[in-house]
């Protein structure tokens, strides 16, 4: 890898694990599709990132990003039961903010990654897209308000808070935020490299953690978190829940040198401190070198 940052270890609080192997996992049961995007006025297509907000009214809101006909990515929402998932009550057919000025970090698409309530307001952490010339992509990290309802994001900037810098050349992404005492902790995914592959540039990119007594401005304090488990391997789209009296991250990993290498799988880590990770999920399945990744 191109970056290597020590991570600062967080304190320990009181009763919490000192073995991240002993922090049990749940157990998921699949229960089926509950929703996807095939064509519509304004979307074309994809139903991804879904982010689960309950209402007042007892809804449960799957905040969400879909592509247009010109292949960009948009904020929308559908709403579902929360007592049964599968009954869709709702399905917004149009963006909740448009996307950024020409020439803005976000001129070229919006992925909704994680939400928060802090300092009285709703705020929504996103990736912002930017097409390039050499590349395909640029992504950067922006930060939006969930208002009208959450029926509409308004930006509260023109450019990202975390974006291409000294500690970060390639780009930064799929920020997950949550409040932690008196300050907030982001897991986002930076750029180690663009890989020459048989299908194209492929950006090579995995887990940072930042800090932030107000949401806005952010220090980085270390990354990358997970161990790679083959060369080439990309870790994206972390989600962070404090539980067992440690950390899990629920995360996508896949290959990148062949199309088939490319398809996800979900994998979990654990964490005594939500900065120093074990990954859980089954070893051999992830002991891949990167030409026989069949990620699926």
């Amino acid at each position: 890898m191109n970056i290597a940052t020590t991570p600062v270890p967080a304190p320990r609080a009181a009763g919490d694990p000192a073995d991240p192997l002993a922090i049990p996992l749940p157990r998921w049961e699949k229960k089926g599709r509950i929703f996807c995007r095939e064509g519509g006025l304004f979307f074309k297509s994809h139903a991804m990132r879904p982010i689960p907000h309950l209402l007042g009214d007892g809804r449960l809101r799957l905040f969400l990003s879909s592509r247009c006909a010109e292949d960009m990515m948009h904020p929308t929402y559908v709403d579902v039961d929360r007592h049964d998932p599968s009954k869709v009550l709702d399905v917004a057919e149009e963006p909740l903010m448009p996307i950024g000025r020409a020439g803005t970090f976000d001129d070229s698409g919006i992925t909704m990654a994680s939400i928060v309530r802090h300092a009285g307001r709703t705020l929504v952490y996103y990736t912002g897209w930017k097409r390039r010339r050499v590349v395909s992509f640029e992504l950067s990290i922006g930060v939006a308000e969930l208002v009208d309802g959450h029926r509409r994001l308004e930006r509260l900037f023109e450019g990202p808070i975390l974006g291409q810098d000294r500690e970060h050349p390639i780009l930064t992404g799929g920020p997950f935020v949550v409040v932690d005492g008196d300050r907030l902790r982001m897991w986002y995914c930076s750029g180690t490299r663009w890989a020459a592959t048989q299908h194209g540039p492929e950006p090579i990119y995995t887990v940072f953690h930042a800090e932030s007594t107000d949401g806005i401005e952010w220090r980085k304090t270390g990354g990358p978190l997970l161990a790679e488990a083959f060369a080439g391997e990309v870790i994206t789209a972390p989600w962070v829940v404090r539980d067992g009296g440690g950390w899990l991250m629920w995360y996508s990993y896949r290959g990148s040198e062949t199309q088939d290498a490319k398809r996800y799988r979900i994998g979990v880590a654990a964490s005594c401190d939500g900065v120093n990770w074990v990954r859980r999920e089954d070893r051999k399945s992830t002991r891949l070198n990167s030409s026989h990744a069949n990620i699926s």
